[in-house]
């Protein structure tokens, strides 16, 4: 008796359901979203308007003449002028400040030796400045009737025919053929640039440096240097302990005035002492 009036029950409560969903069906009713499926669909609506709104303005920087180049800046030259690093950038006035690629203008730019780096700045809403950091001219090396201008990197900067106002560097082994300007010296000279370096730099703690016309790098156990002015050639050995060395070189360059010859700064310190040889040079 239970059981029957259960399932009376039940068959009575389903007929309510289909009765229910076929009312709503024949009135059109629709099934309410989830207010998870509306809020994503709100966010695809503003998704959409957002990225319309992105490619329209986008549209308008290209074809609007406000962002048109009409002026290029060029700050940090110094040996290469505001011309030439220009004409190197490719850069036309008129084009859309958008338009330009920053990689491909650095890249052009960089193709002049004496260039080191580059940015390049949009300046709203119409200018293009230009900073360049250049490399800067430390050594020349002896090649024929002209000198190849390096700066401290060993960097090839440019062949010129004028007789350099810097260090003269002999003895150099790189190749002939790899001396090409945005070219370096090859390793073994890279090498013996260091020692170059801290050469000068003790010379110029020394106040010498001005007086160094040639550097002979030839021999790496003993190191030269041609003193013009003072008609003297000092040995400096490997280059080690340059500051006693060049310590001693000042002080025979004062008691030898007037006289040409070496001086022989290449002796153990610990030992012996430096001398002056007087002859011809």
């Amino acid at each position: 008796m239970k059981n029957a009036i259960e399932k009376k029950t039940s068959n009575q409560s389903k007929k309510t359901r289909v009765a229910v969903n076929s009312t709503a069906s024949k009135k059109g009713y629709k099934p309410l979203k989830n207010k998870t499926e509306e809020t994503c669909g709100n966010r695809k609506i503003k998704l959409r308007l957002l990225f319309i709104l992105i490619t329209l303005a986008i549209v308008f920087v290209c074809i609007s003449g406000a962002f048109d180049i009409s002026e290029i800046v060029v700050e940090g030259n110094e040996m290469i002028s505001e011309e030439q690093i220009i004409s190197f950038s490719e850069i036309e006035k008129g084009t859309n400040l958008f338009a330009i690629s920053k990689k491909e203008i650095m890249h052009k730019i960089k193709e002049n030796s004496y260039v080191d780096e580059v940015q390049i700045q949009r300046c709203f809403p119409n200018q293009v400045k230009l900073i360049v950091k250049e490399r800067k001219v430390k050594y020349a090396l002896p090649l024929a009737n002209s000198y190849v201008y390096i700066n401290q990197q060993g960097y090839v900067l440019e062949i010129s025919n004028q007789s350099p106002k810097v260090p003269i560097i002999v003895g150099f082994t790189t190749d002939l053929s790899n001396i090409k300007e945005n070219n370096r010296l090859e390793e073994n000279d890279l090498n013996k640039m260091k020692t170059v370096i801290q050469i000068m730099e003790t010379a110029y703690q020394q106040k010498m440096d001005n007086l160094i016309t040639q550097i002979d790098i030839s021999n790496p156990e003993n190191y030269s240097i041609y003193l013009q002015a003072e008609g003297k050639i000092a040995y400096l050995g490997k280059g080690t302990e340059l500051n006693t060395r060049f310590l001693y070189i000042k002080a025979i360059l004062k008691d030898k005035q007037g006289k040409t010859g070496k001086i022989m700064a290449d002796v153990d310190l610990n030992s012996e002492y430096v001398y002056f040889r007087e002859e011809s040079i």
